[in-house]
Formats: C-alpha cells, structure tokens, sequence
C-alpha cells in the first residue's frame, strides 16, 4: 500500500513540475502609433481574469502557459484592445491603435468635489479610474486600481496601503491624500474596501483641490463611491 502511494505522489510531483516548467516569462513593451510607451495597459491571458499594467515605460512581465495568447487592453485611452498568441515568444512587444470611433475620454464626467462636470470642461487636474475596468476586473484590488492613475504611487506594507500623489511633498508632514468615501472622510484601510462594491475612483491631483476639501485636500484627494 505505502508503494502505491509512493508511484502516485510520484507521479503528481512529475506532473506538477512539468506544468510549471512548460509555463514562461513573456516581457515587452506596449507603444501607441506615435511609438510613445502606453502606461497602464492592462495584460491578462485569455481565459484568465489575473493580469499585471504597463508601467510607464509601457514595459510589462507576465508568466505565462504554453499556446496561450495575451489580450492588451486601454480602454479608457481610447486603444483598440488586441489578442495576440505567444506561440514561444518571450519577447514581445505590442503597437495599440486608436480606436477611432470610440468616445475621447476627455468626455466622460469625473468627480470633481463639487459634483460630476465633463472632464474637458474641468480645470482641476482630475484622472479616474477606468469603470469599465472596474466591472470587468472586480476581482483586482484596490492598490491594483490606483496604479492605473498616472501620477499615483502606492506601496504595500503589509498593512495600510502607502499612497503620494504627484511625489513627496515634505519631509517632516504626511504625504498621505485625503479619502472620501461617498463624501465622506474616510480612515480605514483600503484594503477593507471589497472592490466589488466599488462603482467609481476619481483622483484630485493638484493644489486646486483645497478650494473644496481646504488644507485636508492638499496632498490630492481621493474620491471613492460605491455602488
């Protein structure tokens, strides 16, 4: 009996390894039609809802299984999405195109403090989280999220999530942006937040944001509702 159960662990260790062997490390960069890097582009492989984001070099690394294939998503930047097979590749680097026919992002509103207004139409600096990531990608968390907004910077210690807007301001104060949830202060963890209830995330960037939130808001201010 213990020689039976010897060959089949044996035989599941064999499998395992050779799984895990067969998969591989897929790296390149992300550019648009001007062959100026794309941040924040979303990389996940087909039938599987984990990925990683460009960071702003467009650079990305993404373990992946043989015969898989890699789908490249910016909708919020208006980039067609693209599937593209790796057949062995470990380099690989991705032009996106414009889609031409899809809404500018300019047009879509954001929370500014006072209210949703047009992006265009808003002189403070403002970016948002994708929302259409937000609903497809429910499963990310909320730090995850957050490093999609060019300027934002977030580490993980483990416990409270560490955030600066725009690089650090002073040395002897936090650097730490205000938090509103549903227009409210909030100063729990983000970590407790189930990104599944989360409907939008607008980021304030700039000083312009004391005008509404005063001296709280002037690290930014990061605007949360749910849904």
């Amino acid at each position: 009996m213990k020689h039976k159960i010897f060959i089949i662990t044996t035989i599941l260790l064999i499998s395992s390894f050779k799984f895990h062997s067969q998969n591989r490390t897929v790296q390149g960069t992300v550019k648009n039609n001007f062959d100026e890097p794309i941040e924040s582009v979303f990389v996940k492989i087909k039938g599987n809802d984990m990925g990683v984001f460009t960071d702003s070099t467009g650079f990305y690394s993404i373990l992946v299984p043989p015969k898989s294939k890699l789908i490249f998503s910016q909708i919020s930047h208006g980039y067609k999405t693209q599937k593209i097979s790796v057949k062995g590749k470990d380099i690989l680097d991705v032009f996106l195109e414009y889609n031409l026919k899809a809404k500018p992002y300019e047009g879509k509103d954001v929370n500014t403090g006072y209210g949703k207004i047009k992006q265009s139409e808003s002189t403070i600096s403002v970016s948002s989280v994708d929302e259409k990531l937000i609903e497809r990608e429910n499963n990310l968390d909320m730090a995850t999220f957050l490093r999609t907004v060019p300027g934002v910077t977030v580490t993980d210690d483990g416990g409270n999530l560490g955030i600066v807007i725009r690089g650090n301001r002073s040395l002897m104060s936090s650097d730490a942006p205000l938090i509103m949830l549903n227009g409210s202060p909030y100063n729990g963890s983000l970590k407790n937040l189930n990104p599944r209830d989360i409907k939008s995330i607008d980021v304030l960037k700039d000083a312009s944001a004391t005008v509404a939130y005063g001296s709280r808001g002037a690290n930014g201010v990061i605007l949360i509702t749910t849904k």
